[in-house]
């Protein structure tokens, strides 16, 4: 339990480190780029590899880092590339915000070299959780509640029906999506750790 807070407080400590917020702003942009490299299924459904971004910021720089990025990628790429008149939710934002703490908290300081069994395990429970309970839960009922139907209510038979229905291709998006993730971020993340390390090396300790 100290580690998992200690992480939070070692994570908002590098905000004020200069190597922090330029390698966090070269990956901002990277995760800009990789968002124009996405399939639109649906006006709703996206799948986008902005993630790669996210993701490395959070295995880099813990969960404060990580869940201020990924809500300021979100913020851009909304901006850069909106296709619809909806205005940016805050309840949305709120779910990105949750997807980076979660990478930043699971992914943190993951040890490819020693310990690879262990890092691939939690890149997995990951996206485990964060499609489940970011993507298909989360997601699907604020976008629901928001554009589809205001007046939904869990004690309503007919609602839920409607609601599960809205669900049903969110999860089946979700579900192809995360073994391609995985296996992604288990072939990126390493070499982006990797060289993270030698560049740093050069210039001070290693990241441990």
């Amino acid at each position: 339990m100290k580690s998992f807070f200690r992480s939070f407080s070692e994570s908002a400590r590098s905000l004020t480190q200069l190597r922090t917020l330029t390698t966090t702003g070269l990956l901002l942009a990277l995760g800009i780029v990789l968002r124009y490299v996405a399939i639109d299924v649906t006006a709703d459904l996206r799948i986008s590899f902005a993630f790669i971004a996210t993701a490395a910021i959070g295995m880099l720089y813990g969960p404060v880092v990580c869940g201020a990025s990924a809500v300021i990628l979100d913020f851009l790429g909304y901006i850069i590339t909106n296709k619809s008149p909806r205005f940016y939710s805050p309840q949305l934002a709120l779910v990105i915000l949750l997807s980076g703490i979660v990478y930043g908290c699971l992914l943190y300081k993951c040890d490819f070299k020693n310990d690879r069994i262990k890092s691939f395990v939690k890149i997995i429970a990951a996206n485990l959780i964060i499609a489940v309970v970011c993507n298909i839960l989360l997601n699907t009922y604020f976008l629901y509640t928001l554009y589809v139907n205001k007046n939904f209510s869990f004690l309503s038979a007919s609602a839920l029906k409607g609601f599960g229905a809205y669900m049903l291709p969110r999860a089946v998006k979700n579900v192809i999506e995360f073994p391609i993730r995985v296996v992604i971020l288990g072939l990126v993340l390493p070499a982006i750790k990797l060289a993270y390390d030698k560049v740093r090396g050069q210039y001070g300790k290693a990241v441990q």
